[in-house]
């Protein structure tokens, strides 16, 4: 059952900084949308989970005068196979349970990778985006300069955001707030959710490629 719920996007200020050179980014690979000051370099690698399986990644990459902004999306979609062709399975990490707890564990292995690679925490918590849940941090690096950083999980993909700026620059909000999850038709998904984790979708308002153009910032579509 849906819920019948109509959610107004407030855009002015978005729209504003959107046309000073941001652009909303919009990729149909890994269904999501971001706020970008660019055109991202888009690379492929591999992320090692928390029980040391190798997860296919693509990451999405902008840096220039305005900082580091770096979206890395994780697919574990085919989670079971990888765990049953891993090199040493042996029959006390054969469980269908592990393969699960693989992937519901990835935010917090991935958030942890992010604080023990240097510099002070300031920020650490549970977080959502859309009522998508998962863990946001603030780090100080040691050359002064500022990670904003969110980590959050849905359909089996792990989005990881890192926007970096330099020591005295502002925090890059409009980066970091603007992450949202496709479905297929690219329409925004977004959830109510209880005390319990469950979740019902929520009516949007706002179609990212059907939308009002007036309220829609410059967009890339890839």
């Amino acid at each position: 059952m849906r819920i019948p719920f109509i959610v107004l996007m407030a855009l002015g200020s978005w729209s504003t900084a959107l046309a000073q050179g941001w652009y909303e980014y919009i990729n149909m690979d890994d269904y999501f949308i971001v706020n970008l000051p660019g055109e991202p370099v888009i690379t492929q690698t591999t992320r090692m989970s928390a029980f040391d399986v190798e997860y296919p990644a693509n990451v999405y990459t902008v840096e220039n005068d305005r900082g580091f902004y770096q979206i890395t999306v994780v697919d574990y979609r085919d989670y079971v196979e990888r765990h049953r062709t891993k090199p040493g399975r042996h029959e006390a990490n054969s469980s269908i349970s592990v393969p699960i707890t693989d992937v519901r564990a990835s935010v917090a292995h991935e958030a942890n990778n992010f604080r023990t690679r240097g510099g002070e925490v300031t920020y650490d918590a549970w977080a959502d985006i859309d009522k998508i849940e998962g863990h946001q941090l603030q780090i100080t690096n040691p050359d002064g300069s500022r990670s904003f950083i969110s980590i959050h999980l849905h359909a089996g993909r792990l989005y990881m955001l890192e926007g970096r700026v330099p020591e005295g620059s502002p925090a890059p909000g409009i980066f970091q707030q603007s992450l949202g999850v496709l479905d297929e038709e690219g329409r925004r998904i977004r959830y109510v959710i209880d005390i319990d984790g469950n979740r019902e979708r929520m009516e949007v308002f706002h179609e990212w490629f059907e939308g009002d153009e007036s309220v829609r910032g410059e967009q890339i579509i890839e």
